[in-house]
């Protein structure tokens, strides 16, 4: 009875946890080796209490994983660093990413789903785990927050 109770109170603060944040709950992983330069393609899994697909978080998702944590490896290749370092990156340029995420949506710009690659596992009762592949524009995300002071360039610090 105990673990229930602690089930159920770990997953309602999970879900409180993320809505306050108002970004998804994911993970993300390599989604395979592409031949377009100076872009990532990568596998992002998304939970939610929907069944249907929600574009938007799959690609807020991507472009949040890119920046923040990383790439795992999978499907034949390396993991990738993140872009802006970690998540104290988005705390300390809040204003920056709150306008990149929530009210300009940029984000969008960045990263582009691969049709035919939706997959959708049931997790348990009402909760699901909804995967595609994407492609994020890295180059032009990592110029773009160079340009904005977020993060130094390639070429400066030797």
């Amino acid at each position: 009875m105990n673990r229930k109770i602690t089930a159920v109170i770990l997953s309602i603060s999970l879900a409180i946890g993320t809505a306050i944040a108002g970004s998804p709950q994911f993970d993300i992983e390599c989604g395979g080796v592409t031949a377009k330069e100076g872009y990532y393609l990568v596998k992002v899994w998304v939970h939610s209490n929907k069944k249907a697909p929600d574009d938007m978080a799959i690609r807020e998702a991507a472009v949040r994983g890119v920046l923040f944590r990383g790439v795992a490896p999978a499907e034949g290749c390396q993991s990738l660093r993140p872009i802006a370092g970690s998540q104290t990156s988005e705390d300390q340029h809040a204003d920056y990413f709150n306008a990149f995420f929530n009210t300009e949506k940029k984000y969008l710009s960045y990263a582009s789903i691969i049709s035919g690659s939706y997959e959708t596992e049931k997790l348990k009762k009402k909760s699901y785990r909804i995967g595609a592949k994407v492609m994020v524009a890295k180059d032009q995300l990592r110029r773009d927050l160079e340009n904005a002071g977020i993060i130094r360039g390639l070429s400066t610090g030797f």
